[in-house]
């Protein structure tokens, strides 16, 4: 099950994810987004140190907000991945539309 919290500094969002991004849990992470939206922040950070497994469910939320931010003129960043997290980015293809570190 994936748990994600939100920080908010100034116009900077941190959602901090933990667990497995499985196809249930997986809007968590796109609800946060959307809390941090209305809050009027421009920069998106989803922290995934945590992560353990990531699904397509998964990728699809993150492509939604991405997809957002592109056509909104904000910045996302996916940090602190797991190796086996950035594969599963590689082989989608997702790593060359995301930033991610």
């Amino acid at each position: 099950m994936l748990e994600a919290s939100l920080a908010v500094n100034e116009k900077k969002a941190t959602v901090v994810l933990k667990g497995r991004a499985d196809t249930v849990s997986s809007v968590c992470l796109y609800v946060e987004y959307e809390k941090a939206k209305k809050q009027g922040c421009s920069e998106f950070e989803f922290d995934m140190k945590e992560v353990e497994y990531i699904c397509s469910a998964t990728l699809r939320s993150f492509l939604k907000a991405q997809k957002d931010c592109n056509r909104n003129g904000t910045a996302m960043q996916i940090t602190g991945a797991s190796e086996g997290v950035k594969d599963v980015f590689e082989l989608t293809g997702f790593s060359s539309i995301m930033n991610i570190s």
